[in-house]
């Protein structure tokens, strides 16, 4: 690989949701619908009071999914508002939203993105 096909950004934002299981591809489809290049989904375990308990004896189901979601900062406002409209993420025990500042972001790439910087 040779800095020709790399890209370099530097205004870019980390964008976070855990949800539910099985909630994770309308997630996705809703971030790439508002401007995002796409998604990563990982699986993880919820650990919590309620989880530990249970309701009424009942097992919790603690599964979740986590997705993770790239985007420039001038996209950050409309793919959060998109992914936390998607699912019903606005009700309770469904999953939650943040995001984290990117200092620098590298990849290869045929063509430069929109304000993509070289070395």
């Amino acid at each position: 690989m040779t800095a020709e096909g790399l890209i370099y950004l530097d205004d870019v934002v980390l964008i976070t949701a855990v949800v539910r299981r099985g909630l994770a591809d309308g997630v996705v489809e809703a971030a790439v619908d508002a401007g995002a290049q796409g998604g990563t989904v990982s699986y993880g375990t919820g650990v919590g009071h309620r989880e530990r308990l249970g309701i009424m004896g009942l097992a919790v189901d603690v599964e979740r999914e986590i997705v993770y979601v790239l985007v420039r900062r001038e996209d950050e406002a409309a793919v959060f508002a998109a992914m936390a409209a998607a699912e019903g993420l606005d009700r309770p025990g469904r999953g939650l939203l943040y995001t984290t500042p990117v200092e620098r972001l590298v990849a290869y790439g045929s063509k430069p993105a929109k304000g993509a910087k070289q070395p």
